[in-house]
């Protein structure tokens, strides 16, 4: 990846993860070979903010926190519309990314082999691959959302993301909800017509804090993507309106 050949932006998303974030953020730094960061705080309680603020680091703060790390999106999309960034990438702040992976999931967008890129860690089975129980929902989910686009997917839940200005302008200019999961971001994009690709990465286990992720989660889960992915079904030819126009 060549330093300024495009405008590209790492969101970095983050709750309570004070006890992460400097870490996180130090990495990246470290590995940074032309790109912006830009911290998304999903209103934590503790010092998250603070920590990036000072490393120099641009922070935008949400005023209550939005449930999950979902709420996010929406935010750091219309950030890199209005920042007119032509890569934006999803980079979680507890520490479970690696910069050094970067490119794997940029380097597709550059040479136009894609729209939206996952970088998974199934495909490849290094790393860090999740717990049990939730490995389970993710191959269901992965499964169901395979059917629907046509298109094989192995981790529909990575937060480890990248996409180019057909999905920033679509999410900015035509689909003003908020986003609630995964299945729905990636759903509404291949309706839109992105062509999605994923890309083998390697992820860590986080240091400290906990996954929100936690039981009462790990049980809604399920129920909350077959919903979501229903009302995606239901919008399906709204979308296709919406992008043809």
């Amino acid at each position: 990846m060549e330093k300024n050949r495009n405008k590209i932006l790492i969101a970095v998303i983050a709750y309570n993860e004070e006890k992460n974030i400097r870490k996180t953020l130090e990495d990246l730094l470290a590995n940074n070979i032309g790109y912006d960061i830009v911290v998304i705080d999903n209103g934590s309680s503790d010092g998250t903010a603070g920590v990036a603020q000072s490393m120099n680091i641009p922070v935008i703060s949400h005023c209550i926190n939005s449930g999950n790390s979902m709420g996010t999106v929406m935010t750091y999309f219309m950030y890199a519309h209005k920042k007119n960034y032509e890569i934006l990438c999803q980079f979680d702040g507890d520490g479970q990314h690696i910069a050094a992976e970067l490119p794997k999931i940029v380097n597709p967008l550059l040479n136009n082999e894609a729209d939206y890129v996952i970088g998974s860690r199934f495909l490849e089975k290094e790393g860090f691959q999740s717990f049990f129980f939730r490995r389970i929902g993710i191959k269901v989910f992965a499964w169901i959302d395979s059917k629907i686009i046509g298109h094989k997917v192995t981790d529909v839940t990575s937060g480890f993301r990248a996409y180019n200005t057909t999905i920033i302008s679509f999410f900015s200019n035509h689909y003003k909800h908020e986003i609630q999961d995964t299945n729905q971001l990636l759903l509404l994009s291949s309706f839109a017509g992105a062509k999605i690709k994923e890309v083998p990465v390697i992820m860590k286990e986080r240091e400290n804090g906990t996954s929100e992720f936690h039981s009462v989660n790990a049980l809604l889960f399920p129920f909350k993507g077959l919903i979501n992915i229903t009302g995606c079904l239901l919008q399906k030819q709204q979308i296709l309106k919406l992008t043809r126009k």
